[in-house]
Parts: structure tokens; C-alpha cells; sequence
């Protein structure tokens, strides 16, 4: 009898990509030594509901799928009383996290990634009583990051543009007015984009201050963009987002250990790419080093570097 893993399989993620590569997964597993119990999730929610439960049954929780079902498990494996091991073997489209810490594209590599790979402890972030791997947003871009075709990603300037297009919609020229409260302070204002991370690329744009970033240092990053309120403010906008000049001209770039975003009406979020539900009001903190990841290679060693970056 080998070691007892749990695959947790999204059959529908990345065009049914997982179905067409199970068995040569599944063998390669066997190979090197796992029995593998595997699961298809069957509706949203299934993968949370099946890693918790796998705490004291299962010496690693590996899951096949995208940045959702990825969010799904480690939902789960953030409900145990234990450390939790964890695998990811990536088939969804943007997949952001797997970027991240260089996840192999190859599903076999990235199965035997996920058993013989190197223990990294990775932080994630609680949103109100759910939790996320790499992002928490809200805004214009959110729903246009998970769409927009990948190979048009390749520079974080690509956001400026899509910007600059989402303002032309008379629906989103008012933003969302937001109070948002840190331990450097609050800051009030109309933004267009917020998001709360632990990656450096947001929906498949790099180009985030990696020497600032690290995914285990118990801290997430904060950008804000705020609503330009004329043309001269949408250029400045527009040259400081091409520039990465972040913390100029209406783009706010910080690190918290938690914030509270405030909110006079509902505001509609997405976790790691999925619909995280609307509220008025969310609490959203860093835990540290909550899940061991098996990856490729090893994220460089953490510095204790903390800056804020201000108007």
C-alpha cells in the first residue's frame, strides 16, 4: 500500500484538459508511490467540502484544475487543526498562482512536481470568513483579467489600456467610493480597480515590484486605482500604470498584514478569480505559511522589506 493522497479533479477546467491527461497522471503517481483516491467535483463548493474533510485520511491533498479549483481546496485544507501538504497540478486558463511559483505546464512534470517538489509554506489571505491563494479584487479590471486572451498579458502596460477603454462605459465613470483601513492609515476615495494579492501578476499581468513580493513573509500587497477625474488625471494614469510608477498619480501600491475595505452599498469581489459574493463591508488578513506547497523551484528567501508607497 503506498502513501494515501486525495486527487481532487476539475474535469470541466481548461477545456476538459484533465480529463485527457488523468491516467498519465494517475500512473505516474502510482509510479513513484501514492495511491491516489481521486474525486471529481461535482458542483462549486465540492472541492472545499472534500479537502476539509480529508484532515487525519490523507498524507497530501492535490487537486487538477484552475485558479478556482485551486481556491476550492486550500478553502478546505484552511479549516484544518493540522498543517496541511498540498499539490497543484494547473489546466485552467489563467492560472496565475501556478506562474507564480513556476508550476510546470506539462501535466506529468507538474504531478511529479506536486510529490518529489520543494516544501514551500505559502501565505494566504482570509476575506471575511472565506479565504484566497493569491487575490481578493474588486472593480472594472476584475472581470476583464480572467477574459482578456493570455498572450495579450505579457506586460503589466496592457492594464493601462484596458483602463482607459473601461472609463469610455458611462456605468463605471462614478467607481466605487471606498474607505479603506490599515495600520499606516486610511485612505478615502472613488477607485476603479482594488485588489489585495500574494503573486506577482494579477490576472495573468506582470510586472508587480517583484523585489518587494514574497508569498511568505505574513504580509499581502494592496494596489489601488483611483478614478480619474479628468483627461489630464486618466493620461497621468495611463503613463504611471505603463511606467509602474506605483504610489503616483491615482495608483496606490502598499503592504498590509490586514485591511478593511468600507463601502456605503454593496461591492461585488472576486477570489482568485471567482465570485466572491458582494459586501458592504470585508475585513481581509494575511495567514502566514498556512499551507506547504511541493513546487518546481523554491521562491527566493523572504526580506524583511515593508514599505508604503503614498500619493
Amino acid at each position: 500500500m503506498g502513501k494515501r493522497m486525495l486527487l481532487i479533479v476539475n474535469p470541466y477546467s481548461g477545456k476538459r484538459q484533465a480529463k485527457g491527461v488523468l491516467f498519465e497522471i494517475v500512473d505516474a503517481l502510482c509510479k513513484e508511490g501514492w495511491d491516489p483516491t481521486i474525486h471529481v467535483t461535482q458542483s462549486r463548493g465540492d472541492a472545499t467540502a472534500v479537502a476539509k474533510e480529508a484532515e487525519g485520511v490523507y498524507e497530501k491533498v492535490v487537486c487538477i484544475g484552475g485558479d478556482g479549483t485551486l481556491n476550492e481546496m486550500v478553502s478546505g485544507l484552511a479549516q484544518w487543526k493540522t498543517h496541511p501538504f498540498a499539490g497543484y497540478i494547473p489546466s485552467g486558463t489563467t492560472n496565475d498562482f501556478a506562474s507564480t511559483l513556476g508550476f510546470p505546464k506539462s501535466p506529468k512534470e507538474a504531478a511529479l512536481t506536486a510529490i518529489n517538489g520543494e516544501p514551500f509554506q505559502c501565505d494566504i489571505g482570509r476575506f471575511g470568513d472565506r479565504f484566497f491563494v493569491y487575490i481578493a479584487a474588486f472593480g472594472a479590471f476584475t472581470d476583464v483579467a480572467y477574459s482578456t486572451d493570455q498572450q495579450a498579458k505579457n506586460l503589466f502596460g496592457r492594464l493601462a489600456y484596458l483602463f482607459q477603454g473601461a472609463l469610455e462605459l458611462p456605468s463605471l465613470q462614478q467607481g466605487q467610493h471606498m474607505r479603506v483601513i490599515c495600520e499606516d492609515g486610511i485612505i478615502e476615495d472613488d477607485f476603479i480597480f482594488g485588489a489585495v494579492s500574494n503573486s506577482l501578476s494579477i490576472g495573468g499581468f506582470k510586472g508587480l515590484p517583484a523585489g518587494e513580493i514574497f508569498l511568505d513573509d505574513g504580509w499581502l500587497e494592496v494596489l489601488l486605482i483611483r478614478l480619474p477625474r479628468n483627461a489630464a488625471e486618466l493620461s497621468e494614469l495611463v503613463a504611471a500604470l505603463l511606467g509602474q510608477q506605483f504610489g503616483q498619480h491615482g495608483v496606490y501600491f502598499f503592504k498590509v498584514r490586514s485591511v478593511t475595505f468600507q463601502c456605503d452599498h454593496p461591492v461585488s469581489w472576486t477570489l482568485d478569480g471567482e465570485d466572491g459574493g458582494s459586501r458592504e463591508e470585508v475585513e481581509i488578513s494575511c495567514v502566514p505559511e498556512a499551507v506547504t506547497f511541493s513546487v518546481g523551484k523554491r521562491p527566493e528567501r523572504k526580506v524583511e522589506t515593508v514599505t508604503m508607497l503614498e500619493e
